[in-house]
């Protein structure tokens, strides 16, 4: 997911592969959220506490995947920030063309197919060699790997600005449509988006108030772009 810095402290990480990667406290804040939400007893806290590396490579790895995407179209090194909302890759050079635009934009989400890969890989390789009563925390730790990667996969493809569906959406108008134009369709798009994924979340969910106040979030941000282009 490609958004604007959050403010608050944040911390350097070592670098990797030429980019500089921050962490801020919000993203702990975030890693916090998931680990004590659902924690009902000290027996838990083992299992609870697999959200923390879970989350932490799975945004890292994404983000890292446009990075590479970003300098592999030629435009050097980016600055990588695990925030509240998960992470973003800057790159302060890039002035994508629309395919390249497109191919930055699913780079993180093709990152995160392989971590989701890889964890239903390892869990059926686990199953199959392993008696079902072994190796429970592993178990876990890869099931939940799979199911949190697989969400954020199809969630981050949805064609809602700024996600990386959005973004993607974004560069494919703009090879047919002038960028204000292709902006404010993407826009539309993205409020139609929220509105099904909140009636869907609405009957799913029998409630859910953190889905609402991210899909309320979302539609905000995109009413705002629309305004934008409207104005512009």
């Amino acid at each position: 997911m490609r958004t604007q810095q959050s403010p608050g402290p944040r911390w350097q990480l070592p670098a990797i592969a030429g980019h500089t990667i921050f962490i801020e406290v919000w993203f702990l804040a975030l890693v916090a959220f998931f680990v004590f939400s659902g924690l009902k007893s000290a027996q838990q806290l083992p299992y609870q506490l697999m959200w923390a590396p879970i989350l932490f490579f799975g945004v890292l790895l994404h983000e890292l995947g446009h990075a590479a995407a970003f300098k592999k179209s030629g435009f050097g090194t980016s600055t990588i920030v695990l925030q509240g909302m998960g992470g973003v890759a800057i790159n302060q050079r890039a002035n994508p063309n629309p395919n390249q635009g497109i191919f930055i934009s699913l780079a993180g989400p093709a990152a995160t197919l392989v971590i989701a890969l890889l964890s239903f890989g390892g869990l059926l390789v686990l199953n199959a060699l392993t008696p079902a009563d072994s190796w429970q925390l592993l178990r876990h730790l890869l099931r939940l790997s799979a199911i949190v990667n697989t969400f954020w996969l199809v969630f981050n493809l949805l064609p809602i600005f700024p996600m990386d569906g959005g973004q993607a959406l974004f560069h494919f108008l703009r090879k047919r449509k002038p960028q204000r134009q292709a902006l404010a369709l993407t826009a539309k798009v993205a409020i139609g988006t929220l509105i099904i994924a909140g009636a869907l979340a609405l009957y799913a969910l029998q409630g859910g108030i953190l889905i609402f106040l991210i899909l309320g979030y979302f539609a905000y941000t995109n009413y705002k772009l629309l305004e934008q282009t409207r104005s512009a």
